[in-house]
């Protein structure tokens, strides 16, 4: 038998042995209800077998008309948090060009001016540079400094320096912030200081790579903590009979959808920057809005030129207070990284 509600075609075949077979033409859940409550419900001759059989089924498409439904949702809501929390940032792009002290960059001898005192962990060990980025290259990026030189220093070993805490204590690893570059420091002085420290057993990277900067911005992801409050909250005005408590409390399938180009590999890209939002393998160790500030991160990456890899293509993600960049103050940054 076919039955046509509101030009839409709902089918049901049965032969003698109960071999059935029923299709709906449309995801329409009106329609579905509908059918239950005018045609199902006012059609006493059908068999009572055929009656269960037609509200099992019309039963599972309501349902899966209602995730469809939910899935929508989620695009709509991480898309209005994406887009009510943009904030400027800088994308890094990394080659093998010669780079000099003066320059922004991963790797190789730092910007060292005479006098300086060279970072060391709390035993006294001589740390390596993970990366400076010369200022003036960001200057548009707005609450971050504007010209000087910021400098990232770790120790040889297994952990990169990195406590793996927050607060990060920098007993193994370093900010160091230079406000003036003196551009007639002699590339020497770094060169006597850090040749021992250019060769070592724990690294993320291998050899020297220069920075070069992007201006962007970019919205919220589902990586960061404070994603969930904001997507928690606008679920459930819109879904009072339906409420959550976290993003877990969401079924399987529609869950997925907030992971969907959440992971960056998928499109082979590197995700180097300064400011905007972190990216993970495992989860945002912060849990308040004290570090709010993305100040630095380092992705892995893997090519004809670059070898960069944290562990297991992980992350290293530098976090600091809005304030506290603001006053130029590196003595409370957490510095961690993860991987796979």
């Amino acid at each position: 038998m076919i039955f046509t509600i509101a030009d839409k075609q709902i089918l049901f075949r049965f032969d003698l042995q109960h071999n059935c077979e029923f299709h709906i033409a449309c995801g329409d859940s009106d329609v579905v209800k509908f059918f239950i409550n005018h045609v199902v419900s006012k059609n006493s001759d059908l068999s009572d077998f055929i009656l269960n059989g037609l509200l099992l089924i019309l039963k599972g498409a309501l349902i899966m008309d209602e995730i469809e439904a939910k899935k929508e949702l989620v695009k709509k809501i991480k898309e209005e948090v994406m887009q009510s929390t943009v904030v400027p940032c800088a994308n890094i792009k990394l080659s093998d060009e010669e780079c000099s002290i003066f320059d922004s960059k991963v790797g190789g001898f730092p910007y060292f001016p005479e006098g300086a005192q060279v970072p060391v962990d709390s035993e006294g060990n001589k740390l390596y540079l993970l990366a400076q980025i010369n200022c003036g290259d960001i200057s548009g990026l707005d609450g971050f400094p504007q010209s000087g030189m910021l400098q990232f220093f770790i120790s040889d070993d297994d952990l990169y320096g990195s406590p793996l805490t927050i607060p990060s204590p920098q007993d193994h690893w370093r900010i160091v912030y230079y406000p003036e570059i003196d551009m007639d420091t002699d590339p020497a002085y770094a060169a006597v200081e850090f040749e021992n420290v250019i060769e070592r057993e724990f690294s993320p990277f291998e050899g020297e790579y220069k920075m070069s900067f992007e201006p962007s911005s970019e919205g919220m992801s589902v990586w960061d903590f404070r994603f969930e409050d904001l997507f928690v909250e606008r679920w459930n005005a819109l879904c009072p009979g339906d409420k959550i408590d976290s993003l877990y409390d969401l079924d399987d399938g529609v869950f997925e959808v907030l992971w969907e180009g959440a992971d960056h590999y998928d499109e082979g890209k590197s995700m180097h920057k300064m400011g905007g939002y972190p990216y993970f393998t495992q989860t945002d160790p912060r849990d308040s809005q004290t570090y709010d500030t993305l100040l630095f991160q380092l992705d892995s990456e893997s090519g004809e030129s670059i070898d960069l890899m944290w562990g297991d293509l992980g992350v290293g993600n530098f976090f600091i207070n809005k304030e506290a960049l603001k006053n130029l103050d590196f003595s409370d940054v957490v510095y961690n990284w993860d991987c796979f």
